[in-house]
């Protein structure tokens, strides 16, 4: 399992129990202890995700040199065409 896939794994489960947060809320309220935890459960989500966007955002730049790479490498390992004069 990748790093990508463990922090997008992460974020599923984070979002449901935030989702079980916000219903627990909105029944009964929360009191000081489960309101804390509750915004701390916040806090991590937005943490990981914006983790997850960082290591995506890096993931394109690699792939797009890497493929640049290919291209130049394909380019250069051309015969050379023969000129008419």
């Amino acid at each position: 399992m990748s790093y990508t896939e463990l922090l997008e794994r992460k974020s599923e489960i984070l979002k449901k129990t935030v989702e079980n947060w916000i219903s627990r809320e909105n029944r009964d309220g929360l009191n000081l202890q489960e309101a804390h935890i509750y915004r701390n459960m916040l806090k991590e989500l937005h943490q990981n995700e914006h983790e997850l966007n960082g290591v995506r955002d890096e993931e394109v730049v690699k792939r797009r040199d890497s493929e640049s790479t290919e291209k130049d490498d394909t380019f250069t390992a051309r015969e050379p065409e023969a000129q008419t004069v």
